[in-house]
């Protein structure tokens, strides 16, 4: 039963009866957890937000008041970090545009070879640039050049595409 005096953990400052006993009482309640996590979360991620509830409850002992709760506070829990893992989720979803850029199919795999010759810093730029969609200013940024370096780069690149194209030509 938590709520027994013994021995108090130095880290935690909470007695160390208390973690065995919430340890031995989550153990029994685990599957209540997980039925419970996997209808607000899923199946799949039942496990580990009931993991996420056991690391919060043991961080959080100390604010247990009434063992006989013990239940009711591990399921409210429980339900909170349900309901944070749907909300990151959420936002994830709602981010994830913004974080890729996906790039549109090569229409000619002449142009798609060519710029796979271009040597390595050239061919970043140009794919960044114009695969992806990235300004300058941010490719800059991305890669720790400045934008003088970045303009100077793709115009040689595009120099050398114009002249390997002209070259393939003859």
């Amino acid at each position: 039963m938590i709520g027994s005096l013994g021995v108090v953990n130095e880290a935690t400052g909470i007695p160390r009866a208390d973690l065995a006993d919430l340890d031995a009482a989550f153990e029994a309640l685990r599957p209540r957890l997980t039925r419970l996590c996997g209808s607000l979360v899923g199946a799949a991620e039942a496990d580990d937000v009931v993991q996420d509830v056991y690391l919060v409850a043991r961080n959080r002992i100390g604010q247990l008041t009434d063992p006989a709760a013990l239940d009711a506070w591990l399921r409210r829990i429980a339900v909170n970090r349900c309901y944070d893992h749907r909300r990151r989720a959420r936002r994830l979803v709602e981010r994830l545009p913004l974080l890729v850029r996906s790039a549109p199919a090569p229409r000619d795999s002449g142009l798609a070879e060519l710029v796979e010759r271009l040597p390595q810093r050239q061919r970043t730029i140009v794919v960044l640039h114009y695969a992806y969609g990235y300004g300058l200013h941010e490719i800059a940024e991305l890669l720790g050049l400045t934008h003088v370096n970045v303009r100077t780069i793709i115009a040689r690149a595009r120099q050398r595409l114009l002249a390997d194209w002209q070259e393939g030509d003859r």
